[in-house]
């Protein structure tokens, strides 16, 4: 009886965080549709360029996170309500600190990006903006995720999903600029950080209990590196081609990357899911491998639905979604769709060794984003011949990280 309920509350957390991811891909997948229809490519290859930007530092929200998340969920398994409490003050006041000097450092920093990047100054400037809203996100969301309230997790993503879009749309409708649906963003964040805090407010009164926080922060510098590695590997990509290729094929490299995402952002829910769960059994000394294998078998599905769709619908989809100027890229959907589904699954092995406090696979993923970013450097004849490098460190990472899987099974 015990197991079935543990399976039928983690489909049920799957189902909440399911629905939400699905609200924010799909708003997130339309917000960029709409833009890249309307702005042109030219235009929404600046748009795209300037997001990939302030995803490196959204490194910071996702790790921030699932730290906080790792901990909270550690301390309810303990009943500790008190440090629970201590650690949402002290979160908050430490990294809302280090974020502020992050922002000035990345104004100082845009004086030199607006020329390599051939970027606008003020859409760097907005960017800035966006990151003071990254310590209440994540601190907020890896409350609720560590507290394994999924409902409003999921709630709090439709909110981010579905006020960027219809912001967006509206911005650039009355005025089509670039920087106003960048501002939609911005908008976009700060109605998430409002929700958030509302869901978890409860944390800041009562009485706390002091705990040194070194060993959180000393958890978080892995857990940052793993989410600033897999950041740099999705997104290093488009930044790296906005420099070498004309606007007009960084544009339409933006497009094949955003459909090519659909995978990865479609396996987000499980992830997240996943990430407590097993850090909670984890801690009981209770056996998690068995949430580790659903969560496998639940991308493997993803990607077996997803990828028939590119190879078959490749020339439907782009020009649907984008317009017929972006059906000459048609063929290149697939290959990038094959890059991203093992970019999907290599984060669910990393997120796993993680809960588990496994660091050393860190080493040859550093190894494998050095390689990307020299190979791009060095071989960039074409859009197609990036995309396949892409696909082929994709595939050693997998490789790799499933053959440590392996090896830690065996040991026990």
């Amino acid at each position: 009886m015990g197991d079935i309920m543990k399976s039928k509350n983690f489909l049920r957390d799957n189902f909440y965080l399911l629905v939400g991811a699905a609200v924010i891909n799909i708003s997130g997948f339309l917000f960029h549709f709409f833009m890249g229809r309307k702005l042109g490519p030219v235009d929404y290859g600046t748009l795209a360029t300037v997001i990939s930007l302030v995803a490196l530092f959204g490194v910071f929200t996702t790790s921030i996170q699932f730290s906080i998340s790792k901990f909270v969920a550690s301390m309810k398994a303990e009943g500790s309500l008190k440090k629970i409490r201590y650690l949402y003050s002290a979160s908050l006041k430490k990294f809302t600190g280090l974020f502020v000097v992050i922002a000035i450092g990345f104004l100082l920093l845009s004086f030199y990006l607006d020329g390599f990047l051939k970027v606008n100054y003020s859409y760097l400037f907005i960017a800035s903006l966006m990151i003071l809203t990254i310590p209440f996100i994540s601190v907020f969301r890896g409350f609720l995720q560590g507290l394994q309230n999924f409902k409003s997790f999921g709630i709090s993503l439709g909110i981010e999903g579905v006020s960027k879009l219809a912001l967006g749309i509206i911005f650039v409708l009355l005025y089509q600029k670039v920087g106003l649906a960048i501002t939609a963003i911005l908008l976009s964040n700060v109605a998430v950080a409002v929700y958030c805090f509302y869901k978890v407010k409860e944390y800041s009164k009562g009485e706390k209990e002091w705990f040194s926080s070194k060993s959180i922060y000393g958890y978080a510098f892995p857990m940052f590196l793993t989410v600033l590695l897999f950041t740099l590997f999705y997104s290093i990509d488009l930044i790296l081609v906005k420099h070498f290729f004309s606007s007009i094929d960084a544009g339409y490299f933006a497009a094949i990357s955003l459909i090519g995402k659909i995978i990865f952002f479609a396996s987000f829910s499980v992830v997240q899911v996943m990430f407590p769960k097993v850090v909670e059994l984890a801690e009981n000394g209770s056996p998690h491998e068995g949430v580790f294998m659903k969560s496998f078998w639940i991308i493997t599905l993803i990607a077996l639905v997803i990828l028939p769709v590119y190879y078959f619908f490749g020339d439907l989809i782009i020009s649907t979604l984008f317009g017929s100027s972006y059906t000459t890229i048609a063929s290149l959907i697939f290959p990038y769709g094959l890059f991203m589904a093992s970019v999907s699954f290599s984060k669910l092995y990393s997120l796993y060794f993680l809960s588990l406090k496994k660091f050393k696979f860190l080493y040859f993923f550093g190894g494998i984003i050095v390689l990307e970013i020299g190979g791009i450097y060095a071989f960039h004849d074409s859009l197609a011949q990036v995309i396949g490098y892409l696909l082929l460190l994709g595939m050693v990472l997998w490789l790799f990280l499933a053959i440590i899987s392996l090896r830690l099974k065996k040991n026990g």
